[in-house]
């Protein structure tokens, strides 16, 4: 957890505090001995770390494949000048041949292969292989800018050529912010860089927990259609396009059980927002999710203008233990 001076800045009225720890709910992973530390915000163009460095590695003994929320988090790989397969982003499964991650991995892909492997524990393992991706959707209002505006639509979407068999996607959408603002933040990726205090390879998943700060300030724009969450998640290169979930319990969502929600996808902040304890989250919207499931059905429903449509070169799929060609 962060040091006090880079906690959230909630109201917890006293008679609340036993009912917001309750409803809470955070990752329970061993995380670096920080306490009675007070550390600096590290904040550069690739690495945004808000106090204390508090990512920790997946467990050895945890199987990425079935077990949330590694198995529906992947890694993108994208091909160098050369032809070799280069780590690039984080993704998230929602469904059986669609990833959602971030714009900025996705809007100037059009001339590179890329693919796609879910659970990936090491560069070498990868449960379901490395799946080709077809085309990407990008929002059309996306700009590489510090601009909020422009850095909400900073969410896309991979559709590949082939389902992944057998996987289970995330749960995903809109979560009211009466109910997310009482909760924590979570996010599962795969960094550039290996964190503090990390005893293996990069390529291996990550997780962070933190908080969704009580005062935000940007809302939801252009009729609900983009939003920002700002957080003090801490996040590093290959982290961006991670999801950012928070546990709901049954009353809160519209099923069984308690379960991880995505709400946004980790995005990365401007190097000034990190300095005030900022790191952004595209936030899912009511119309971001009437406009992803729209992208789900491209060549078979209607048509949304929205989106930047780009074909990927022909990008093969590998199967488990198999590299990438």
């Amino acid at each position: 957890m962060k040091t006090l001076h880079h906690l959230r800045n909630r109201l917890m009225l006293p008679g609340l505090i036993l009912a917001l720890t309750a409803t809470a709910c955070s990752e329970l992973l061993p995380t670096p001995d920080v306490s009675g530390e007070d550390c600096n915000n590290v904040c550069t163009a690739y690495t945004m770390v808000i106090g204390c460095d508090n990512r920790a590695e997946k467990p050895e003994s945890v199987d990425a494949a079935t077990t949330e929320p590694w198995s529906f988090t992947g890694q993108f790989y994208k091909k160098s000048p050369e032809g070799n397969p280069v780590p690039h982003c984080t993704g998230v499964l929602i469904a059986d041949r669609y990833i959602l991650t971030a714009a900025h991995c996705l809007y100037n892909q059009g001339n590179n292969q890329l693919g796609f492997a879910l659970a990936q524990e090491y560069e070498s393992l990868r449960p379901y292989g490395t799946h080709g991706v077809r085309r990407v959707f990008v929002p059309k209002k996306f700009k590489i800018s510090d601009s909020e505006s422009f850095r909400a639509y900073d969410y896309g979407i991979a559709e590949l050529w082939e389902p992944i068999q057998g996987a289970t996607p995330a749960h995903w959408g809109y979560v009211d912010w009466d109910i997310l603002k009482f909760k924590f933040a979570s996010t599962a990726g795969y960094p550039g860089t290996i964190p503090g205090g990390g005893k293996n390879l990069l390529n291996t998943p990550w997780i962070t927990n933190g908080d969704y700060y009580n005062q935000q300030p940007f809302g939801l724009i252009d009729n609900n259609q983009a939003g920002l969450l700002y957080t003090d998640l801490d996040g590093s290169g290959g982290q961006s396009g991670s999801a950012v979930y928070s546990f709901l319990f049954p009353a809160e969502h519209s099923g069984n059980g308690v379960i991880r929600k995505v709400t946004g996808i980790l995005i990365g902040s401007p190097v000034s927002a990190c300095e005030n304890d900022q790191n952004w989250v595209s936030r899912l919207t009511p119309e971001t999710v009437e406009r992803i499931e729209n992208a789900m059905t491209y060549g078979t429903g209607p048509i949304d203008l929205s989106w930047e449509v780009i074909d990927i070169p022909f990008s093969p799929t590998s199967g488990p233990g198999k590299a990438w060609p």
